[in-house]
């Protein structure tokens, strides 16, 4: 995490496996992926999943027991599966059914929705069977699922279901081009967005809510959706991706002339993630957790963002907190309006119609004779269509902030610890792994980190059974369900106090959770200052060799051991303690153990200490004794260090501590290789400056060898001083290879023009009756049409003066 100038403290004080966690279960189904829908029923004891081609019942106590689980199958048919390939699908990844949809109806039936092979579908489980519902035909009940189920399963969509009535937020088309928001079932009038309106853009929804409270009139209910989508208020080059929490009124009916069955209540607004010293904004939302309270105004919206832009090496992730007050105060302010010629917006200054365009149904609304939307104004419905983008974003800065890993889900528990409450985050990452962080005075402290999985896969559904204390986190293999609290792993005082943790407290003899069991005075926590000093607690003594704790390692003398000394908590220091004389041959290993070497007849004690916050324990302790080597290693000689730190090395050190073992033992073998290879580079260097420095004299010798050479050779007369592409005379015959004769003729023909000389015509009957002198001649054709001679140079004819 990131120091801000609100504090963060950096690291988990636990890093733990899911296997070291207390009470955990694992569930998952060979061939059975993506679990991605989770919908808890505490009143049932239950909590049911939908994956890849089936819906699960299970148990709440334990996940994992066999026969507490219930398995509905609802694969794709063969003629669907066709379809699918044929619009080009993937038949190994998309051609299946993906659970998209599970909420509670009623008390008696589940709804349910899937992608069936790109053909969105959606049908009713009877509970007390665990079966898809059936028609008095026998055949399953079934409705088309477009507009609440989206065609690919890859699309992020969301639903919620209120008094019967469901309300979806996804697309609507193969093409997945049409985004909505959709109300149906019910006896509500069926109500979604108008598409060519373009009230969404290309939108990535993540979450929906019904928020409500004792401030809150019933007929002013609201849902919430949150999702991310583009910015068309920004005019940048980039298309810029902003976060949204747009919502529409429980009770709206759609317009009487103006936006029939459309809504006429759909406003939305931004919400901005960034950061306080640079601005730098987390804009894309990944998920929301809405933690309510009494009044409605008070109620939290805990969020997980990432951005499209790049703070670190592996991205940024924050988490920010809004609150509906915030919320309220920015849909009760401006309006922003586009112009559409240029598709700029602008903020709305005028006045605006009443009642407010947006608003529900409410008493003030009555008192004006609008008992519906159906009674609402034309000008109003009409400012509506062109004004649902609100122009006040509602703000926050992160309290938790990374760079190291995305964040992909989130739940908070609000807990109320020994002397007062918190909000306790659990959030997931695209790694497989849980965070437990909590914020104290603006402070962040992340409490302990989980590998969740035995591959990394992100997290895909968190949720929280806050009664019973449990977690259920999903991803594509499987669900692990475990505790909220794990205060068993801290073993003393000391620790307890120093996770930080609002479950967790001393009672005297051993840490426990304060929410199972009803805490007393004499119970030690201390979240904002993580004192240890009320432990009454003093450092232990330096131990000696003789003590019951001290592990007894016998080792050959001269040779390597790893000491192991794992940490409890990352925020604490690791210290070696040891005699000063022994630490002639003693370095650390990468993984912060120790590597000690065994002298003969040597009894050693080795302690790792652990120190955080003036708190100090023992890890561990090792008394190191070392034998004398064996007669036959005796009588053989003294054995090679190497070979010794080799079969040491693969016992009990890590590949990285070998090779440190063996780096130090001195030798110059690499130092001397090093400086061969230097010397033959600065000969090598020197040689070839001295021939660049007198290439002109090396030439002058070249050339008097070659003169001396061909001294034998014939000499070419007058007439043929210069060749025909006018280069000078080729001294050898491997200097006239490029040249070929176009026919087997040993001399030159030249066709005589009427104005030749007779001198001309005497050296051509000379030239032609000249020997062959050991080389190869060029023929030289000269044609009617043409006067240039034609030459053939190399696998090229040009023409070429003679």
């Amino acid at each position: 995490c990131e120091l801000l100038d609100f504090n963060f403290l950096c690291g988990a004080t636990t890093l733990l496996t899911v296997n070291e966690t207390y009470h955990n279960f694992i569930f998952s189904v060979d061939g059975v992926y993506n679990y991605s829908t989770l919908l808890l029923s505490p009143d049932e004891n239950k909590i049911y999943v939908g994956a890849r081609e089936n819906i699960f019942s299970l148990s709440l106590d334990n996940i994992s027991v066999t026969y507490l689980q219930k398995t509905l199958t609802w694969s794709t048919p063969e003629r669907k599966r066709k379809e699918c390939i044929f619009k080009g699908k993937d038949p190994q990844t998309d051609c299946f059914n993906y659970i998209k949809i599970l909420l509670r109806l009623n008390s008696t039936h589940l709804y349910v929705c899937g992608t069936y092979a790109f053909s969105p579908i959606c049908a009713y489980i009877n509970i007390s069977s665990f079966s898809l519902e059936r028609d008095e035909k026998g055949e399953h009940v079934m409705e088309d699922g477009r507009g609440r189920c989206p065609f690919n399963p890859e699309s992020r969509s969301t639903a919620i279901t209120v008094d019967g009535e469901l309300y979806t937020a996804t697309v609507s088309n193969f093409q997945g081009n049409e985004p909505t928001i959709y109300r149906s079932l019910g006896s509500g009038t069926p109500l979604k967005t108008e598409n060519s309106l373009n009230w969404l853009q290309d939108p990535a929804f993540v979450g929906s809510a019904h928020i409500t409270g004792l401030d809150s009139e019933r007929s002013d209910d609201q849902i919430y959706f949150f999702f991310s989508e583009m910015g068309k208020e920004f005019d940048f080059f980039d298309n810029t991706i902003v976060s949204r929490i747009a919502r529409v009124c429980k009770e709206d009916q759609g317009g009487e002339r103006v936006l029939q069955k459309k809504w006429t209540t759909f406003l939305k607004a931004q919400l901005l993630c960034s950061l306080p010293d640079d601005g730098f904004p987390f804009n894309i939302i990944q998920d929301v957790y809405v933690l309510p309270a009494q009044r409605k105004k008070n109620t939290l919206l805990y969020a997980v963002f990432t951005s499209q832009w790049s703070k670190g090496l592996a991205g940024s992730s924050a988490v920010c907190v809004f609150s509906m007050d915030q919320v309220e105060k920015a849909f009760n302010g401006r309006y922003k309006e586009v112009n559409r010629e240029t598709q700029q917006w602008y903020t709305h200054t005028h006045s605006v119609p009443e009642p407010r365009p947006g608003m529900c149904i409410t008493n003030a609304s009555r008192q004006l004779g609008i008992d519906s939307s159906l009674d609402m104004p034309d000008k109003v419905l009409n400012f509506v269509k062109d004004h649902f983008l609100m122009d006040s974003p509602v703000k926050s800065r992160p309290v938790l902030f990374t760079h190291s890993v995305h964040y992909t889900q989130i739940a908070v528990h609000h807990v109320q610890g020994l002397h007062e409450a918190y909000d306790v985050m659990f959030i997931g990452t695209d790694d497989g792994r849980l965070q437990k962080a909590v914020n104290v005075d603006g402070i962040m402290h992340i409490i302990e980190e989980i590998q969740l999985f035995p591959e990394q896969q992100p997290v895909q559904n968190i949720e929280l059974d806050s009664t019973k204390g449990l977690l259920f986190v999903s991803s594509h293999s499987g669900i692990v369900q475990l505790p909220v609290a794990n205060c068993s792993f801290h073993n003393n005082c000391g620790e307890c106090v120093l996770a930080r943790d609002p479950y967790c407290a001393w009672t005297g003899t051993h840490c426990t959770d304060v929410t199972r069991i009803p805490p007393q005075n004499q119970w030690q926590q201390d979240i904002e200052k993580a004192d240890t000093l009320k432990c009454n607690m003093s450092p232990r003594s330096f131990p000696s060799s003789q003590e019951s704790d001290c592990v007894l390692i016998i080792v050959p003398a001269n040779t390597l051991r790893l000491l192991l000394c794992n940490l409890r908590s990352n925020h604490a220091q690791r210290k070696w303690s040891y005699k000063p004389d022994v630490g002639h041959f003693l370095f650390p290993s990468p993984e912060g153990g120790l590597v000690v070497s065994g002298r003969a007849g040597s009894d050693e004690v080795f302690s790792c200490w652990s120190e955080e916050h003036g708190f100090r324990q023992l890890l561990a302790n090792y008394c190191v004794k070392a034998e004398p080597l064996s007669e036959t290693t005796t009588n053989t000689g003294q054995m090679d260090e190497h070979l010794i730190i080799q079969s040491i090395s693969s016992d009990v050190l890590s590949s990285e501590s070998a090779r440190a073992a063996q780096l130090r033992i001195k030798t110059y073998g690499t130092e001397l290789a090093v400086v061969c290879v230097l010397l033959a580079v600065c000969v090598l260097s020197f040689g070839l400056s001295v021939a660049y420095r007198h290439r002109g004299w090396m030439k002058e010798v070249l050339r008097g060898g070659e003169q001396t050479g061909g001294a034998q050779k014939s000499t070419v007369r007058p007439g043929e001083s210069l060749p025909l592409n006018a280069g000078e005379l080729p001294t050898s015959p491997s200097d006239h290879k490029s040249y070929q004769t176009l026919e087997d003729n040993c001399g030159y023909t030249i066709a005589q023009s009427e104005t030749s000389t007779q001198n001309n015509s005497k050296e051509a009957q000379t030239l032609a009756q000249m020997p062959q002198n050991g080389f190869k001649e060029t023929h030289v054709e000269v044609s009617d049409i043409s006067p240039r001679p034609r030459v053939r140079l190399g696998s090229e004819i040009r023409d070429s003066v003679v």
